[in-house]
Parts: C-alpha cells; structure tokens; sequence
C-alpha cells in the first residue's frame, strides 16, 4: 500500500507541477506584455489625464470671472466718471478742480457708496473700490501718496447681498459707514496709500500717454497686500476720465485670496493635495509670491517673500521646484487678461494644477500594489485549480489500477484507454483460466470423469437441455435468449442448476468438458 501511495503522489505532483508551471508562465507572460505596454505606469497617465482636465475646467471659468469683472470695471469706470463730472458740474467745478478743493471730497464721494454697492454685487466680486487724484490732507508731507475714495468689502464673496452683516469699509470716510450702517474694517484708513500701488499708476499712466479706450486701458495687479491690511488681492482698475480726457483716479474691483479659493477649489479626488496658482510668469517661472492659490490644506509656503516656482517641462507632468528644494508636480496653461491691443497685453499669467511630487510617486506606488495583489490572488487561484484538477484527473486512473490488481474486470471507469486495458486483461485472464480449466480436466476425463459428465446430462430436464444443447453447439447466453424466447433471468436460473447438475463452475469449463469429449469421439 505504501508503494501504491507513493508512485500515486509521484504522478500526481508531476501533473500539479507541469499545470502550476503553465499558470506561471501565462500569468508571467500577462505581467511582460503589462510592464512593456505601460500598464503599471498607467496611474501617471491616468492622473495625468484627470489633472490636465481640472486645468481646462479652472482655466476656462477663471478666463470667465476675469473678463467679467473686467467688463464690469470698464463699465463702472465710464458710469462713475459720468456721474463725478455731473456732480462737480452742479458746484461749478471740473474734476480738474478736485485738488483745490478737498473739503467737497467727503460729500462727493458719500453721494457715489449706492452705486459703488450696486456695481460690486453686479460684479461679483469680493470688493469695489475708487480712488480720486486728490487728498482732504493736501498740507502733508505724504499727500502727493495719499488718495481720497471709498473701498467696501464683501466679508463674504460667496454671497450675494447688500446687508450690512458683510459689508465692511475699508477705506473712505467713517461718516459714510455712519450714513450707510455699515461697520469700519478692523484694518481701515481713511485713504488709499498709492505710494507702492501699480493698481492705481499704471492705468492712469497708461490713459495719459495712449490714445486707447477705456476697454484698452483696464489693468490686472499681481497679488498684492495693501497698506495696513493681511490679505492678498488682485485688483482690476481702470482710470476715471471725464468728458475732456483728463484723468483723475481709478476704480476698479478685487478679487480676494478667499474669493479665489471658494470659487476655484481643487478635486480633492484627483489629489488630496493639488493646488491651484494663478500667478504672473513665464515659461519657465511662476511668481507664486504674487499669486492667488487655492487648495484643501495649508500652502504657506508659497507665500514667503519673493518665493519662485522653477518649471522644467516634462512628460505628463511638468517638474516644478521651490528655491528651497521642494518638488512639485503638475501642469501649467498660459491665459491672457487682456484683449488683443490693450496697453497690458504683453503680460503673463499662468493658471497652474500642482502636486507634492511624493503624491504622484505613491499613486503609481498604491495602482501597482493593487495589481500586484491581484495577480498574485490569480495565481494562488490558478494553483489551487491545478491541485484539484490533477486530483480530479488522477483518480479514474488510480481506481482503474486499483481494479486491475484486485482482478475486477466488470466495473468501468469511463476513461478509454483504460477500460480497453481492463478489457484486454479480462480477456487474457479468460483465456488463461480456459487453458488452465483444458490441462485439469484432462486428468479428470483419464480418471473416468466422462463417463460421470455424460451421465449427469441425463439428470437435466428438458428446458435446461435445450439450453445445454445450445452451449453444446456454441451459442453465447444472449443467443440463447433470442432463440429460446426466454429472458436473461431465465437462462441465469437454467445455468446455476445445469452447472450444479453437471458439477461444473462455469460456463468455460462446461465448454471444456464438451470440447473434451468431442475430441475423444464422445457422444452427448
């Protein structure tokens, strides 16, 4: 038994490992086709994809808002330049006459907070502001930087409504939030400190030296941090200019950092830590310490003073470093603020979608592992299959053997080459027994043996006759059932008594018997 066992096991393990050696090598196969055709860096393009998309998104709305508010500003510049010139008219005075006369300044500028309210909830922006080229201080030694006008906030951008609950003044007159019911900002002055302001020089520069309309002279700062105050802005201005051409202040509105960040947050899907810049620069740089930024987690960092992002351009994603090392990466378009012939059209402004460069690293990292993990289920599934199926496979053979050395020849085991095997040895044994059964017998016919065969056929009754003497002439028990009209019962039950009256055991060694005494000229 033990031997058995072991060429068993020995047969079996041979068949297990030639099918788990196929699995491996299809499943090995399928991972060299993946690594060749990029599938496990499939996470980088897919990624690549999805923050490519967010950039044309964020791109498109931010080219939007920007246009918008533009628009909004060049019609708040000619409407408000309008209605000064008017004002000024009723007193006798031109906005010329503005420097000369600061005590009107208070009155004129109160009379213009409902239009300047009017104009930021039209805007939808986080600010309105205009500034007047003159001072109610024209004695001070700073007055030729100190600028009369009205600057409200909204404190909550994402909201559209006049209630004083978010409406604050930053600059202007205290007796105008007093008229108004709208409370002074923590951080307010009374006037605009212009001394480092290019929101306020270079749109009055540029409509004193070109010829441009008011559509062409709107300009866009950088993030700036005004006088006094914490928070970023960019402001959009345009000159106030009256009806002779002469320029005296600006107006404009802000789009604050927290405007920015509600209204362009990031997918945190693409990536927990994606940032969105808007920033002045160039191919290869981005300005980040005078940008607006948006994203779910803090980004101090890109607000240190004169803080450069460095872009060296790659594939899918472009490489982005700080100057104290810290990587980054993502994509970056180019938008313009400015239409085609305006006096700013040459500036750059970039919109760019970054990432840590270790978040990019771990998503390839997190995709491989999962598809690691999944072959790696297959193949412990493709072992198994190959355990039971060399199992499955074997145990016919097993049984068939088993059968052949118990010498069952009458069951099956439904597997060709074996049941022919069975057959074949069936036969043999057959005619082994035949032989066997010719060489005793023939001691027992010398011993007279005939003679008590011979008159034992008498003892028969005449249906079991009938069937002897059809076995005499050499018809098979199925025959004999066709010609007798008898069933296979019947001629069993005529066998046992004809082998029990004759003193054999079979069917062959009757058969011997009767060729026996044929041979000897015996007569049944």
């Amino acid at each position: 038994m033990k031997e058995k066992k072991t060429r068993n096991d020995t047969l079996r393990l041979k068949l297990f490992l030639l099918l788990a050696i196929l699995v491996v090598s299809i499943i090995s196969c399928v991972l060299v086709i993946l690594i060749i055709t990029g599938t496990f860096t499939a996470g980088i393009r897919e990624t690549a994809s999805d923050v490519s998309q967010e950039l044309d998104h964020f791109s498109e709305d931010i080219t939007t808002q920007y246009g918008q508010i533009s628009a909004h500003t060049v019609e708040f510049s000619k409407d408000l330049s309008k209605d000064l010139e008017t004002e000024l008219a009723l007193q006798g005075l031109e906005p010329a006459d503005l420097k000369n006369h600061p005590e009107i300044l208070e009155s004129l500028i109160g009379k213009e907070y409902d239009k300047s309210l009017f104009a930021l909830q039209k805007a939808n922006s986080s600010g309105v502001f205009f500034l007047l080229d003159a001072t109610v201080n024209p004695a001070l030694d700073s007055a030729s930087n100190s600028k009369s006008g009205l600057y409200i906030k909204n404190m909550e951008p994402n909201i559209l409504s006049s209630s004083s609950e978010f409406l604050l003044i930053l600059r202007g007159s205290s007796s105008i939030g007093r008229q108004n019911n709208v409370t002074l900002h923590p951080q307010w002055r009374m006037e605009f400190d212009v001394t480092d302001a290019p929101y306020y020089h270079a749109p009055v520069d540029a409509a004193r030296s070109l010829d441009l309309p008011i559509s062409r002279l709107f300009y866009w700062s950088e993030a700036i941090t005004l006088p006094g105050t914490t928070e970023q802005v960019m402001l959009c201005s345009a000159p106030l200019v009256d009806s002779k051409g002469n320029v005296f202040g600006v107006c404009g509105f802000e789009v604050s950092a927290m405007l920015f960040k509600l209204t362009h947050m990031p997918n945190e899907s693409v990536s927990q830590r994606l940032i969105c810049i808007m920033a002045p620069g160039s191919d290869k740089t981005l300005h980040t310490s005078q940008a607006l930024v948006s994203a779910g987690y803090s980004v101090r960092s890109f607000k240190d003073q004169n803080q450069i992002l460095s872009i060296r351009e790659d594939h899918p994603f472009n490489a982005y470093r700080q100057q104290d090392g810290t990587l980054f990466s993502g994509i970056h378009h180019s938008i313009s603020l400015y239409p085609e012939g305006s006096a700013f059209e040459n500036e750059k402004w970039m919109v760019a979608l970054i990432m840590p460069d270790e978040d990019i690293s771990a998503s390839v990292i997190s995709l491989n592992i999962k598809l690691l993990l999944l072959f790696f289920g297959l193949l412990i599934i493709g072992i198994t299959l190959c355990y039971y199926i060399s199992k499955k496979f074997l145990m016919p053979v097993s049984k068939g053997i088993q059968m052949i050395k118990s010498n069952d020849y009458a069951s099956r085991t439904n597997i060709a080459e074996i049941d022919d095997l069975i057959e074949f040895l069936s036969s043999a044994q057959s005619n082994r027994q035949a032989e066997s059964a010719i060489n005793g017998k023939q001691k027992i016919l010398h011993d007279n043996v005939f003679d008590e065969f011979v008159k034992n056929t008498k003892l028969l009754s005449p249906a079991e006759r009938a069937v002897f003497n059809l076995y005499v002439e050499g018809y098979t028990a199925t025959e004999i059932t066709k010609i007798l009209c008898l069933s296979i019962n019947t001629i069993k039950t005529h066998n046992k008594r004809i082998y029990m009256k004759l003193n054999v055991a079979s069917r062959e060694e009757l058969l011997v018997y009767v060729t026996m005494l044929k041979d000897a000229g015996e007569e049944l």
